[in-house]
């Protein structure tokens, strides 16, 4: 996380507690969260202090006014992964960063992966067109895999059960 005003050219580096922390094999998709609490970087220092003091979250600030006045002020949040492809061995590395804009207090990202059965009158009329030997002898692959990734969803947000989740303008 950088933090504007700190250290060498104004950046600060702090490790972001994610949950889960590891995961031993990507099957499909990673969702991690991260928990303003006492140990949190994101939150202000005082309001870290008074989480600690309390015990935990004031019930009373849990409107999305309320959340956002207890951010730090925060550059940008750079997430970096880094691991081992299973199929090749080599080592792979892959980095997102956000920054305040895009922070919505009260969302979640949505699903991005619909059955593939539900598309599958568009793959059988595709395969009716365009036949060839080597699909005809065994197209037992299709069965492997019963979900399909839309990469369109990917940044795609909805409201968090609950409600009082922050306006989105636009």
């Amino acid at each position: 996380t950088d933090f504007a005003g700190h250290g060498i050219e104004g950046r600060v580096y702090y490790p972001l507690d994610l949950e889960p922390s590891y995961h031993p094999y990507f099957e499909r998709v990673w969702y991690i969260r991260h928990t303003l609490n006492e140990r949190s970087p994101l939150l202000k220092d005082s309001v870290r202090e008074k989480i600690k003091k309390d015990g935990g979250w004031d019930a009373q600030k849990n409107r999305y006014q309320d959340i956002l006045a207890s951010l730090a002020d925060f550059y940008r949040i750079r997430i970096t992964f880094k691991g081992t492809s299973a199929v090749s061995n080599a080592s792979i590395f892959s980095q997102k960063i956000y920054t305040i804009e895009d922070l919505y207090v009260g969302y979640q990202f949505g699903q991005i992966f619909y059955e593939r059965e539900r598309w599958g009158w568009i793959r059988r009329l595709w395969r009716s067109q365009k036949k060839t030997k080597e699909e005809s002898v065994d197209d037992a692959s299709d069965n492997d895999e019963k979900l399909m990734l839309d990469k369109r969803l990917v940044h795609d947000i909805l409201p968090q059960q609950g409600g009082g989740q922050e306006p989105i303008e636009g």
